[in-house]
């Protein structure tokens, strides 16, 4: 006995990179093991159904097609007895996992070693089997998903997804959006105790835009002037160190009063409440009240899909979703809104290249709004390993506390969501000072691997970036390293 579980032990593949320093608590290096043996276990059931379905095809490969159809039913109904779900979740399953033993070997492979799980290989065939992809590029997306997939959380590798198959393929990429689009829709389903759901099926940049102006007109309840007070909740041992996206946490000490209700008085409705009830009253008299708005979208273009030299497409600071080549032109190019524009130069090099707002020292504690502003395209998202809050809703944080003789520059300063900062604070989440972002997809300290593309191996001077906002004023044009976006890419917002 002892020896079968020495033997199974030595078969597990190590902790992937980022993961290394947790290797030494034994009781996290066990649930490793574990895991993996799960995973080759939940790999190892579905070969087995796969294996069934193709000797129940094979049984009846001269019948009718009638009756191979009913028998492949038949198959997929024992299946999913087996695993424990419905006929159509057992045919997902197994259609998907099919999809990944025949296209995706290197992801496939990687499942069979219980070094990534199911919901990771479905996500990847759901990227390869949208796109239209040609075999050479299935190929590349097929072995660098099976790497990525070992270093990223879930939500992370499906933002990582999504940023590399528009990459692959920037024309098969605008054709698959301008098709999807003719899919939009608005759907209301009614549920019991006077409740229903409202789903919308719209263009990403349209969703976003109204995202940041509903969550905007919501904190913007807190702003004085409007009979509110302005609120922020307090981190405790934090010091203070924060600029923090006030109202984005707990309850607010705000008034909204589309239905009457006296100004001034103490509202006890979360910020999700607010957002809800302001975004029935837009949609039922279209009137947004007397709540202030200055909400901005973030993304990163390159500079020859803004002269029309290229249709890479753009990229949300956030790296999260990605922006067709024609919609981040015209969003550019719209006389109504007005943009604050960031340049900067991506170059292979970083010893060589010219520091300028990222380099920068401040005498005050907290960054102005400039700094900020880059920082956020700089970060993404939270630091903290495999969070996915995005850095427009995060505190920006001193490394080293301010009191502690912490300088307010680029250097010292990372973006941290309210539940990170707070284990920061208190002892439990230490920053890699010095280090580059963790969501810096060239970063070999991170081992979160490349987010590399064809273009990447482009010239050694890298390209010009470009960054606006849409919803501030004024221009800046400073020349930083644009660590975490491919070469390609000219960063806007």
């Amino acid at each position: 006995m002892a020896a079968s579980t020495t033997s199974s032990a030595n078969s597990t593949p190590p902790m992937p990179e980022h993961l290394r320093a947790l290797a030494g608590e034994p009781e996290l290096a066990a649930a490793w093991e574990q895991q993996v043996a799960a995973r080759r276990a939940e790999a190892a059931t579905i070969t087995a159904l796969l294996d069934y379905r193709q000797r129940t095809a094979t049984h009846y490969a001269q019948e009718p097609l009638v009756t191979r159809s009913e028998a492949d039913r038949a198959a997929v109904r024992d299946a999913a007895r087996i695993l424990g779900t419905s006929d159509r979740t057992a045919t997902t399953v197994l259609n998907t996992t099919q999809e990944a033993k025949c296209l995706l070997p290197h992801t496939w492979g990687a499942f069979c070693e219980g070094l990534i799980d199911l919901p990771r290989v479905r996500k990847t065939v759901d990227a390869a089997t949208t796109s239209s992809l040609p075999d050479h590029v299935l190929r590349q997306l097929d072995q660098a998903a099976a790497e990525q997939a070992q270093r990223r959380s879930l939500a992370e590798f499906h933002h990582w997804l999504t940023r590399y198959t528009a990459s692959l393929d920037p024309e098969a990429y605008t054709r698959a959006c301008e098709k999807e689009a003719q899919s939009r829709f608005v759907r209301f389903q009614h549920q019991s105790h006077g409740m229903s759901y409202l789903q919308a099926y719209i263009p990403t940049l349209e969703a976003a835009a109204i995202e940041k102006r509903l969550k905007a007109a919501a904190r913007g309840l807190d702003q004085p002037g409007t009979g509110q007070t302005n609120s922020e909740p307090d981190i405790p041992d934090a010091g203070a160190d924060a600029h923090a996206d006030a109202g984005t946490h707990g309850r607010a000490d705000a008034q909204y009063a589309p239905h009457g209700t006296t100004p001034g008085t103490s509202d006890p409705r979360t910020l999700a409440q607010r957002e809800a009830d302001l975004f029935t009253a837009w949609l039922r008299d279209g009137r947004v009240y007397d709540t202030p708005v200055d909400a901005k979208i973030m993304i990163l273009i390159p500079e020859a899909t803004l002269t029309g030299d290229s249709d890479e497409p753009a990229m949300a600071a956030d790296r999260s979703w990605m922006v067709p080549a024609h919609q981040a032109r015209n969003l550019a190019a719209d006389p109504e809104a007005n943009h604050d524009w960031y340049q900067g130069r991506s170059r292979k090099d970083p010893k060589n290249a010219e520091y300028d707002l990222l380099s920068a020292r401040y005498i005050g504690r907290y960054p102005p709004a400039h700094l900020r502003d880059v920082l956020i395209f700089r970060d993404g998202t939270c630091q903290a390993d495999g969070c996915t809050i995005s850095a427009e809703r995060c505190d920006i944080d001193h490394q080293t506390p301010w009191e502690h003789g912490g300088e307010t520059t680029a250097d010292n300063l990372w973006a941290l969501c309210r539940r990170h900062h707070r284990m920061k604070s208190h002892g439990f989440l230490h920053p890699p000072h010095k280090q580059q972002p963790h969501n810096t997809d060239a970063s070999s300290e991170t081992g979160r691997g490349t987010d590399t593309g064809s273009s990447t191996d482009g010239d050694t001077d890298g390209g010009t970036s470009t960054c606006a906002g849409a919803g501030t004023a004024g221009r800046f044009a400073p020349d930083f390293i644009w660590r975490d976006v491919p070469v390609r890419y000219t960063l806007a917002a």
